[in-house]
């Protein structure tokens, strides 16, 4: 059975900067103080070297990020012990619509079949590292992570405050305001240092 993905969404602060005037505005009105989730559910999980279908009505959007890898079942843990947790960090293309709203992010923006793919694991520090999303050979984008608000053990002491992970579940760690938008023949890779390249077929 494939393991569960959760992710966090606004942890990167080129997109907190972004909405920053929109948040202050109704309904919401001030800055979110604690961090905002989704779910990848299990029809979206995809592998290296795999193939998503694009309905041809909608724009998709690449999102190269990292996915913390849980090796030990892990609740309500504090972030300096998170490393006990951790297997490792695998790359993943957290592939959606464009976010409307991030407080309730659409299903069919985030839950599309197949827009979930990782790659292996890999056992390196990924606090500061550049994610490069190369589409059809050239390299269009890169971030480095030093960018994240969260950290991974931030990550996994607020989310397993209320949810529990198990060995195998995934949290992906999210991504910059700026998204690479894909189509329909693009072969996509994203790529970092000590991470064999995840790669992507959109039909």
């Amino acid at each position: 059975m494939s393991p569960n993905v959760f992710a966090i969404a606004l942890n990167h602060q080129s997109q907190m900067d972004h909405w920053h005037d929109a948040f202050l505005e109704p309904p919401y009105k001030e800055l979110p103080k604690k961090a905002v989730w989704f779910i990848k559910p299990r029809n979206t999980h995809n592998v290296n070297n795999g193939e998503i279908v694009l309905d041809p009505a909608e724009q998709y959007y690449s999102g190269g990020t990292f996915a913390i890898v849980i090796g030990k079942k892990a609740s309500r843990i504090k972030a300096e012990d998170a490393c006990e947790y951790i297997e490792g960090f695998a790359l993943a293309n957290e592939i959606s619509l464009a976010e409307e709203s991030f407080y309730r992010p659409a299903i069919k923006a985030k839950c599309q079949d197949n827009s979930c793919p990782v790659g292996s694991v890999a056992k390196v520090c990924v606090a500061s590292i550049d994610i490069e999303t190369w589409i059809n050979g050239e390299k269009v984008d890169c971030y480095n992570t030093s960018g994240f608000i969260r950290n991974a053990g931030q990550i996994l002491e607020a989310l397993t405050d209320f949810a529990t992970l198990e060995v195998g579940d995934m949290v992906l760690m999210g991504t910059p305001q700026k998204r690479v938008a894909i189509k329909s023949g693009d072969k996509v890779e994203i790529k970092a240092q000590g991470f064999e390249t995840l790669v992507t077929f959109a039909k």
